[in-house]
């Protein structure tokens, strides 16, 4: 399954932001959605974009 994502990014806490469009291709229907945004990270981290962060517990 191939997925759009909108993602909040912004450089800073102060900084101003914006959502960004992320396509993210193959994703299971097995797969949560953190394992979703590991795959997202590789996929920037190979284009040398950085990563989305996020909180997990």
């Amino acid at each position: 399954m191939n997925l759009k994502l909108k993602i909040w990014r912004q450089s800073a806490p102060d900084a101003k932001g914006e959502l960004v469009s992320y396509d993210v291709k193959d994703v299971s229907t097995e797969m949560s959605f953190l394992e979703m945004l590991d795959v997202l990270n590789e996929d920037l981290t190979k284009k040398g974009e950085e990563p989305v962060e996020f909180d997990s517990d």
